[in-house]
């Protein structure tokens, strides 16, 4: 895999995309959505047995020119819309390995990878992605060029804080660079010897850094800087600031706005900084934390297996709206119960459009929900096409903080059984809650107070030893949340649903779960 990155990384970086490129591309994907997707349909599921898809759409009693005519005579999304309602889905559950498919089982069979990443879970070694550097540039390139443009980056210093391998920031460092925007400096909140990676990870990272200098990218080493002292960072913005008048950094959305946090405390203005954040919904208390400092704050959506999925509009009516990037998916929406919660959902399912793409979707479900809407906004995205407009966006069956992201139901187990067995009680004593206060998400472990005294350091330490286990990836997740203090104990009874229920996790939510 690596002798492959380092035959073909010449090529990836000799031609940078340009704003005329997106622009042809982009009408020409749009235009041929539904035939690029049966297309593709043929190639990774009819003529792939192992393909996942392939059984449902027979349980289904589908076949291929089924998805022909469905296509032809009602368009691709109602199509998908009746695959979904006929049992063609899968939930976020299935998709992460924990049902009767493995992760692997949706890798796109034609790809000839040229790198890995992962993302996680708490368990295992979380979800591993892997990738061409052709999506790198057909996916996060091509739509990273217009956000870069419609901010006005590329006449400012640059920099990400995103972890090493097997985290995104190798990702979010080509991508950007395909799309013109060089990395000056590269802070990583985990060091190597906090996650101890993997050997295949430990070369990885450093046959990207070596194979790009030795062809001229000047890219920079990663330098650890922790969530809970981001000092560095900011003198490094406020240098940038002074000399330049402008820079930019992409993050995960808290830290940004732990980052900003930590500015105000300490007086420093971070007037005309960029912030393109991601990993984790863009609340308005966090926007609102962000922008008191005088910065700029820009919202994605995405996730490591499927790649950008939407761009912040440049109007915006609400924190987190975004464009959906509908030439690279189809999005339905279906009612789903939410595990753990006693509520329901209209749940995205995401079909993937591009030949390149990692991960093979059809009518996957994201893990998250939200709303769908088609507005005029007269924003660059909807000038290169893309008019419908995603908001509201949250997760229903994942925690997430600092940009990690662990899965609600193994999380159960912890509050359910690890918990109870150390510190006494039952199962109904303990409960895991998601709240936001001054634009900071906390992850607040609720004891009953009938309980007694507990050391509330060692039930932290007790979850956070719980969530490491595994792979590396799961070890770099737990010391950031370590790191970022995102867990705390309160004494209080768990809270009961709006219907009496009483379960172990309570999921964000900015509007009321139905």
């Amino acid at each position: 895999m690596y002798w492959r990155f380092a035959r073909d990384l010449r090529g990836f970086l000799r031609t940078p995309l340009t704003m005329d490129d997106c622009r042809r591309e982009l009408a020409a994907r749009l235009d041929q959505r539904a035939a690029r997707w049966l297309h593709l349909v043929r190639q990774t599921v009819f003529d792939n047995p192992r393909s996942p898809y392939l059984k449902l759409l027979r349980h289904a009693g589908c076949g291929f020119a089924d998805l022909e005519n469905g296509v032809r005579r009602d368009g691709l999304e109602p199509t998908l819309q009746r695959l979904a309602d006929r049992g063609v889905r899968v939930s976020h559950e299935q998709f992460k390995g924990r049902g009767e498919f493995r992760e692997a089982d949706f890798d796109n069979p034609r790809l000839a990878p040229h790198l890995e990443a992962a993302t996680g879970a708490s368990r295992g070694a979380g979800t591993r992605t892997p990738y061409e550097l052709s999506f790198l540039r057909d996916e996060w390139a091509m739509h990273l060029v217009p956000m870069i443009a419609g901010l006005d980056l590329l006449a400012h210093p640059a920099a990400i804080w995103y972890p090493i391998l097997p985290g995104a920031g190798t990702i979010v460092l080509l991508g950007r660079h395909k799309a013109g925007l060089k990395a000056a400096r590269w802070f990583s909140p985990v060091a190597a010897n906090q996650i101890r990676p993997s050997l295949k990870n430990r070369l990885g990272q450093q046959v990207v850094l070596r194979c790009g200098n030795l062809l001229g990218t000047g890219w920079p080493a990663p330098e650890y800087v922790s969530l809970a002292e981001p000092e560095k960072i900011i003198h490094w913005l406020r240098a940038m600031l002074d000399e330049h008048g402008g820079c930019c950094l992409a993050s995960y959305t808290s830290a940004v706005a732990a980052l900003c946090q930590r500015g105000r405390e300490t007086g420093v203005s971070l007037a005309g900084a960029r912030f393109t954040v991601s990993g984790e919904p863009l609340t308005a208390a966090k926007r609102a934390a962000i922008e008191a400092t005088g910065a700029t704050v820009y919202s994605t959506y995405a996730s490591m297996e499927a790649g950008l999925i939407g761009g912040g509009c440049f109007q915006p009516e609400h924190a987190d709206e975004v464009h959906f990037f509908s030439d690279s998916f189809a999005l339905v929406q279906r009612p789903r119960p939410v595990p753990h919660a006693d509520a329901t959902v209209d749940a995205f399912l995401l079909t993937s459009l591009l030949p390149s793409a990692p991960k093979i979707l059809l009518n996957v479900e994201t893990g998250d929900y939200g709303c769908r809407v088609e507005r005029p906004c007269g924003c660059l995205w909807e000038q290169l096409g893309l008019s419908v407009h995603l908001h509201d966006i949250r997760g229903f069956d994942k925690l997430t903080g600092a940009g990690m992201t662990f899965i609600g139901t193994d999380l159960v187990r912890v509050m359910e059984e690890v918990l109870p067995a150390r510190f006494g009680g039952g199962a109904t004593d303990y409960q895991m809650l998601e709240e936001e206060h001054d634009g900071r998400t906390r992850l607040v472990i609720l004891i009953h107070p009938r309980l007694g005294p507990l050391d509330e350091t060692v039930v932290v330490q007790t979850v956070l030893d719980q969530l490491r286990r595994g792979a590396e990836h799961n070890r770099m997740m737990a010391a950031i949340w370590q790191q970022s203090n995102m867990l705390a104990v309160r004494r209080a009874e768990p809270q009961t649903t709006r219907r009496g229920k009483l379960l172990p996790l309570h999921i964000q939510s900015q509007k009321p779960l139905d």
